[in-house]
């Protein structure tokens, strides 16, 4: 879609939004008012998460490539990984990083084989502030999943309401960019409807599994497995546009898998966090 209509990334997020807030009030209903985790509390969270959103959606008007957009997202487990040792204290076994380090080496290499090499010429400083912002979402998004789980830690795990409220808050928002979201909805193709329809369902599982794991993990481990399915949704782009695949993505491939089996198998008898404590 971003290829086709490279303004839609707002609309495309926007709807997201609206449809996971509508799921939820379905499922929590009356406790929409009473909920488990003080709404003061979200504050954090839904301030990193929002920015994070538009953030990523702000660099493709910046003229930064696609290319480089998915290789620097591409280390956002490290990232993650950086930031919990800084603010938690978390010494990193030694096997996580090397498994953080050659997976996100392994996407990386994936995605530039698989996105084009030549790409427009770009107004430089535009390009440097959305470099720059991209860089920056690296560390919101992993204070983003730090935030997640301190509030998980203090109130009790309630997925569900958290999915809802992270998304319903920010919605007001957008108001202030509707008129050009209505414009962009305007000019979209049928075609690209039903593909944004596809991105929605695709989006609320996601994020709502996300969330289910967050009760579960530490927010570094699901970092990382989230960049394992991006390498995933990646290959299977690659086939099912019929991109050839290149050495390219048999190098990432075989990196992947390695830095997967170091990060989870390497010392079996430790938590699949990964982490231990200063």
């Amino acid at each position: 879609m971003i290829s086709k209509n490279p303004n839609c990334a707002n609309l495309v997020t926007f709807l997201q939004f609206l449809c996971i807030t509508l799921h939820g009030l379905l499922k929590i209903k009356h406790k929409v008012f009473t909920p488990n985790i003080p709404l003061g509390q979200y504050f954090v969270l839904i301030s990193l998460f929002f920015v994070t959103s538009v953030a990523n959606n702000f660099v493709y008007a910046l003229h930064v490539a696609s290319t480089l957009h998915m290789i620097i997202r591409s280390a956002s487990s490290p990232a993650s990984m950086l930031v919990a040792w800084y603010v938690k204290n978390r010494v990193p076994k030694v096997s996580a990083i090397i498994g953080s380090v050659i997976i996100s080496s392994g996407v990386t290499i994936a995605m530039y084989g698989g996105a084009k090499i030549i790409e427009e010429e770009t107004k430089f400083l535009h390009w440097c502030i959305g470099v720059v912002l991209l860089l920056t979402t690296l560390i919101t998004g992993a204070f983003t999943g730090l935030q997640q789980e301190r509030l998980y830690a203090t109130y009790g795990k309630f997925p569900e309401e958290m999915l809802f409220y992270t998304h319903a808050i920010p919605l007001p928002l957008f108001l202030i960019i509707m008129p050009e979201l209505g414009a962009i909805a305007l000019s979209l193709p049928s075609y690209l409807w039903y593909i944004l329809v596809l991105n929605i369902i695709a989006q609320f599982y996601c994020a709502n599994s996300v969330h289910i794991l967050g009760t579960k993990e530490s927010s570094v481990t699901i970092t990382f497995i989230l960049t394992v399915r991006k390498f995933v949704s990646l290959i299977i782009s690659s086939v099912v546009f019929k991109n050839s695949l290149t050495i390219y993505h048999v190098i990432g491939t075989v990196l992947v898998v390695i830095g997967t089996y170091f990060y989870f198998f390497v010392n079996k008898q430790q938590p699949l966090s990964s982490y231990k404590n200063k």
